[in-house]
């Protein structure tokens, strides 16, 4: 069996529609795939209905933005019911932090002489929320940015036109909600956050007490030497332990659908809590 249970669709900032991710995973042989966009389970639906007709076993995920210690951390929700009220209302908490910071986005583009709401919104499928990549893949559009990588460095970038900064909710409400939604809570792309081992074991020990009971050991980004590093504090901290590639794009070599090592075989695996 193959678990990638980190990914995205086009619902948050990812590529492909869900319809196009499922059908991706089954010609990489994945058997088991969490669709985990940002703040979001509107694309669920539409994945479930195309991992009817593959080999793919689908998991219900997403991936909660939160802060910690004034820094951005991901919690990904695994096995989660979409529809459960508690989870729904951090959703929507979070999805209006969106909206909002949208609308900020927008304001300051127009104050520089940008009119590019229009061109954001043709980005968003129906009920899907702005995020940063569907400003860039505007600016594309718009002439202003031959690419993503271009468009961060001129624009979207703290000093630059269309820079909005985000207040996400505590930590602590992040894990518990998840777990109210029948889910559990796993810290994304530990190595990612460039903490030292000291402090990401105070970052480990203070999601614990949140209900977060997982970290991601194997990702697309993560060395063999960061897996030992992983593992051994999962091992630490009685955390369960999870594979996710973090897919985006097919243009993204460094982050591939279900390219990543196998998890160690002294953790047990996030997906053994699965029913």
């Amino acid at each position: 069996m193959k678990h990638d249970l980190h990914c995205h669709s086009f619902y948050s900032d990812g590529d492909l529609s869900p319809a196009e991710v499922i059908q991706l995973a089954d010609q990489q042989s994945i058997t088991h795939l969490a669709l985990t966009d940002h703040d979001t389970v509107d694309g669920l639906a539409e994945a479930h209905k195309a991992a009817e007709n593959s080999s793919i076993t689908l998991i219900n995920g997403i991936e909660l933005s939160c802060t910690w210690e004034q820094r951005l951390i991901h919690i990904v929700g695994l096995n989660i019911d979409p529809k459960e009220k508690t989870l729904l209302a951090v959703i929507k908490e979070n999805k209006q932090r969106r909206l909002l910071r949208a609308e900020a986005m927008y304001e300051d583009f127009e104050q520089n002489g940008i009119d590019i709401r229009l061109a954001v919104q043709s980005k968003i499928p129906k009920n899907g929320v702005p995020t940063r990549p569907h400003f860039a893949e505007a600016l594309i559009e718009l002439g202003l940015a031959k690419d993503k990588k271009q468009a961060f460095k001129r624009y979207l970038v703290k000093g630059k036109t269309g820079y909005v900064p985000m207040r996400w909710p505590d930590l602590a409400q992040i894990g518990p909600a998840i777990t109210a939604g029948g889910g559990v809570a796993v810290l994304a792309h530990p190595t990612r956050y460039k903490l030292t081992r000291t402090k990401l074991s105070w970052l480990i020990k203070d999601m614990v007490a949140a209900g977060v009971k997982g970290m991601e050991i194997c990702t697309a980004s993560t060395d063999k030497q960061q897996i030992a590093m992983l593992t051994d504090l999962a091992e630490k901290f009685n955390l369960f332990g999870s594979t996710g590639s973090d897919f985006h794009s097919e243009h993204q070599p460094w982050a591939k659908l279900g390219r990543f090592e196998p998890l160690p075989k002294t953790l047990t695996p996030v997906w053994n809590t699965f029913k």
